[in-house]
């Protein structure tokens, strides 16, 4: 699931890990819901202040390799690590199995029966996958994982298609 969207309507696309060679490069983690690519003149917001644009981008056994524009040497990439980089969300493109945690909020969740399990109340980040964080009508609070094998976010509610033990 991707980051909600905070009041300029941004959402994270990545952030900048450790320095790659001596040419200025970086690491860049690409939030895995979004899929951003990097292309070449493309401007992101830093959590630091200011925007860094793409002057290259590739891939490296599997990990994406970044060079700025106006960073050119080991130094001054290793000075990025840690920015968190953001775009406006109406140019994030999601993955075919996420969905937007603000959209999920207040929405109500039913099991395959129509009978109401509980609300949305927020969504945590997990290792292998996310939690919805359902208010149960009885007061308690239930995590549900947010897989597609358990979950049908495609109508006005969510259906939670519970396995054994998994609501108690």
């Amino acid at each position: 699931m991707a980051d909600a969207p905070g009041a300029e309507h941004q959402v994270i696309a990545g952030a900048v890990g450790k320095a790659f060679g001596i040419r200025g490069e970086v690491y860049v983690f690409a939030d895995p819901d979004i899929g951003d690519e990097f292309e070449i003149g493309r401007a992101y917001d830093s959590d630091r202040g200011g925007s860094l644009v793409v002057a290259a981008s590739r891939d490296h056994n599997g990990r994406r390799v970044v060079r700025f524009e106006g960073v050119a040497d080991r130094t001054q990439a290793e000075a990025l690590r840690g920015i968190v980089l953001r775009m406006p969300r109406a140019r994030a493109v999601l993955a075919a199995d996420a969905v937007w945690t603000d959209e999920l909020l207040g929405r109500d969740v039913v099991d395959d029966d129509g009978a109401v399990v509980g609300v949305v109340e927020g969504v945590l980040d997990g290792t292998a996958h996310d939690f919805l964080v359902l208010a149960r009508p009885d007061g308690g609070e239930t995590l549900i994982p947010a897989v597609e094998a358990l979950l049908d976010v495609s109508g006005e509610e969510i259906v939670v298609h519970a396995i054994p033990g998994l609501l108690e």
